[in-house]
């Protein structure tokens, strides 16, 4: 991940942001805690300067944002620190690895008066970014209800992943932590607040192995299926997986309204207005295409990363607001922990909104 986050940082610094007519500069730090790797992102991004201190890099005088890319369970002191040292702050999801982290990073950052942001990908990617649009617009009428898929195979030797998602020291937790904090974030922005949540976990492969540092065992779900209920009155249902053999594109989201729906994927958008073709089911012929009667929506694929990136650089020069901001990320760490409580009691569960 922190070579997607230098990657972009490396194309603002190239074509920096321009505020009042006058170029926003970027000078690029990075920080490893493994002198290989720290080499060669330095070297990929042309970095201005590295470290492997982790305190001093965060201190220095020159850095007016920390950006954390790290493991999940190491984003919190480092975080802490750069509140502490009124740096403007960014991180990827989840904001902490445990919901009082998240609340205690957002109280800081929000006493400290520094700027905040999480990464939440999805939602700049081309297709989100152009369902946005429809929804808002009202066209398609009232949401009855979206879906989504997710999931690729992680094998046991996990070449397809980082070998950290799978051990909860690192990560905190499996694959509703980690895929549900964008699923969350996703639905409640183009569907509306979730209000409440079932989850249904599974760990299908427990024994793993690490190409660097050999075999392992799994402690972490690695599929989930989640039911929402959300505020305005709609349904969703999430399936997101790590060890599903076959996969649509990444990911894939249906979302049907009262005048039509709208089918997603990261980079494409097709509708459907009005009634559309009817289906009228006959076992004894051939159906036809799925997707006649739906027209293509134009999309333009972007970097989201480098989108969310200079989002978050012009708020930090002109103080606009930023979204997502770690409110958001709040939130959803809250949905995140009710799919938990759901899993572990077997119960939907109300979620907590404040």
């Amino acid at each position: 991940m922190a070579h997607r986050h230098a990657a972009a940082l490396a194309k603002i610094r190239a074509q920096p942001e321009v505020v009042d007519g006058d170029p926003v500069p970027v000078r690029l730090g990075v920080y490893g805690r493994t002198p290989e790797r720290l080499r060669d992102i330095f070297h990929a991004y042309n970095a201005d300067f590295s470290s492997d201190h982790l305190e001093g890099s965060i201190a220095r005088f020159d850095v007016d944002v920390v950006d954390n890319c790290l493991v999940n369970r190491l984003h919190f002191d480092p975080l802490m620190q750069a509140i502490g040292d009124g740096k403007h702050v960014f991180t990827d999801k989840p904001l902490g690895a445990t919901l009082e982290e998240s609340e205690e990073l957002l109280a800081a950052a929000a006493a400290a008066g520094v700027r905040h942001g999480i990464i939440q990908n999805m939602r700049f990617q081309g297709g989100p970014q152009a369902a946005k649009q429809i929804l808002e617009s009202g066209d398609l009428g009232k949401v009855f209800h979206a879906r989504v898929v997710f999931g690729y195979y992680v094998p046991p030797l996990v070449s397809n992943r980082p070998p950290w998602f799978f051990k909860r020291e690192e990560s905190a937790g499996g694959v509703v932590h980690d895929m549900m904090a964008h699923f969350y974030d996703l639905l409640g922005w183009l569907v509306g607040p979730v209000a409440s949540t079932h989850c249904l976990t599974f760990e299908g492969i427990t024994e793993r192995e690490d190409p660097e540092s050999g075999p392992f065992h799994s402690d972490v779900e690695d599929s989930c299926a989640v039911n929402l209920r959300f505020e305005n009155g709609a349904i969703g249902q999430v399936f997101s997986s790590w060890v599903r053999r076959r996969h649509e594109d990444v990911p894939t989201i249906e979302i049907d309204c009262s005048r039509g729906g709208l089918l997603v994927t990261a980079n494409r958008c097709w509708v459907q207005r009005g009634d559309g073709p009817l289906f009228s089911y006959d076992p004894a012929a051939e159906q036809g295409d799925p997707l006649d009667g739906w027209d293509t929506v134009p999309t333009t694929a972007v970097d989201p990363f480098e989108v969310q990136l200079r989002a978050f650089v012009r708020s930090v020069a002109t103080g606009a607001d930023y979204s997502p901001d770690w409110n958001e990320a709040l939130r959803t760490h809250r949905w995140v922990e009710a799919a938990y409580e759901s899993a572990e009691s077997g119960r939907e569960v109300s979620i907590q909104q404040s």
